[in-house]
């Protein structure tokens, strides 16, 4: 890029108010380069909704919602918005000039479009949140051999942007060789939070005498169900209580396999500010969907002072970054048994001081968050 460019250009399909962790993991960064830097951005989103555990942020930039085609939730409409979301994204954006483009990974096919319309045209670049159109085929949408997943993946990979933004050291790895060149890459884990403050007001749930373990979120298909099951079976309920507060696809299974069971407690949200509360968050990520997607959940716990169990792969960016906080489980073991001895063994003189460093890695995190900041301030001027 030896052109000078003036501001960013953010496009995605949600930014606040909608609480979506994507949009405010943009508006972190576009409310630092205004309030340091004094760069103004663009952003070009989808006006719409979306669940979210996020408060309520007022609008920073200059902010270009698109009507979404069809606001039906069947699948016309969502088909519909699949394949146009994207493409009217780009097309807008490139009416602003003087800017360095940044395509989100949401909609699913922005990074496919972006490779098609912007190429050696414009400076642009890629955040990788969710891998797409990997996460279609991990979600069992296509098969690999099928047309379309084919050729949105080669074109999705086949013209290299300016530099890349990913959650992770072990994503950017695996995205350099899906490029199949050394592009340049910038870090920012997704779930550290600058403008969070902890809430004193203890849940009802609350008990200061127990260890309290929860999965606060999606449990989907990237997720694996069995991990909350075990700990359910060899729950202890003289030493801990177990915190469920579900959504997703599996989420209807495991509340009726909980309900009813001891120490267990059904809740339907856990406020961000009281997930301090929580002294272990589990976190699941199935081996196959390793860098398609990196749970922001695990960063957050740790970021609030947490720790976690996580269950995945030891390559993940959530065990590389945040290890020394938690404690893993071989999805491809005996989770049962693996469990039954982390929960028997665990004390909570290791939990505090698994917290001490959960404490130390958000500093860290913050402070890589920074530094990625401050290289993108460079880009433009």
């Amino acid at each position: 890029m030896s052109k000078t460019y003036s501001r960013y250009t953010f496009v995605t399909r949600h930014y606040p108010p909608n609480p979506n962790i994507n949009g405010e993991s943009i508006w972190d960064l576009v409310k630092y380069l205004k309030d340091t830097h004094n760069i103004d951005s663009n952003i070009v989103c989808i006006d719409r909704d979306s669940a979210g555990g996020g408060h309520v942020r007022d609008e920073v930039g200059n902010v270009v919602r698109l009507k979404p085609l069809s606001r039906s939730e069947n699948l016309f409409g969502r088909a519909l918005n699949f394949l146009s979301d994207g493409y009217r994204l780009i097309k807008k954006a490139k009416q602003f000039k003087n800017t360095i483009i940044v395509c989100n990974t949401s909609p699913p096919l922005l990074p496919f479009w972006g490779g098609l319309m912007l190429r050696k045209k414009f400076a642009w670049s890629v955040w990788f949140f969710d891998l797409f159109p990997e996460f279609l085929y991990a979600n069992k949408i296509f098969k690999r051999k099928n047309l379309f997943y084919r050729f949105t993946y080669k074109k999705t990979y086949q013209h290299k942007p300016d530099f890349i933004i990913t959650l992770g050291p072990k994503q950017a790895e695996n995205l350099q060789h899906k490029y199949q060149d050394n592009v340049e890459y910038l870090t920012l884990p997704c779930g550290v939070f600058f403008y969070q403050n902890k809430s004193d007001e203890k849940p009802d749930w609350y008990s200061e005498d127990k260890i309290t373990i929860g999965y606060c979120g999606n449990i989907g298909m990237a997720h694996n169900p069995d991990l909350i099951k075990h700990v359910v079976n060899n729950l202890d309920t003289e030493k801990y209580q177990l915190v469920l507060a579900l959504y997703g696809s599996h989420a209807k299974e495991l509340k009726d396999f909980a309900n009813g069971k001891a120490g267990v407690i059904l809740v339907d949200s856990v406020p961000r500010n009281q997930l301090h509360f929580i002294d272990i968050h589990l976190v699941t990520l199935r081996s196959e969907w390793t860098h398609i997607a990196v749970p922001s959940k695990a960063v957050s716990a740790v970021s609030l002072g947490s720790t976690i169990i996580f269950c995945g792969d030891k390559g993940s960016d959530n065990w590389f970054l945040l290890q020394q906080a938690g404690w893993f489980i071989d999805e491809k073991q005996d989770m049962s048994g693996q469990i039954r001895t982390l929960l028997n063994k665990i004390t909570k003189d290791e939990i505090a001081h698994k917290k001490q460093i959960a404490e130390q890695i958000n500093i860290e995190l913050k402070k890589n968050i920074n530094r990625t900041y401050e290289q993108l301030s460079k880009k433009v001027s």
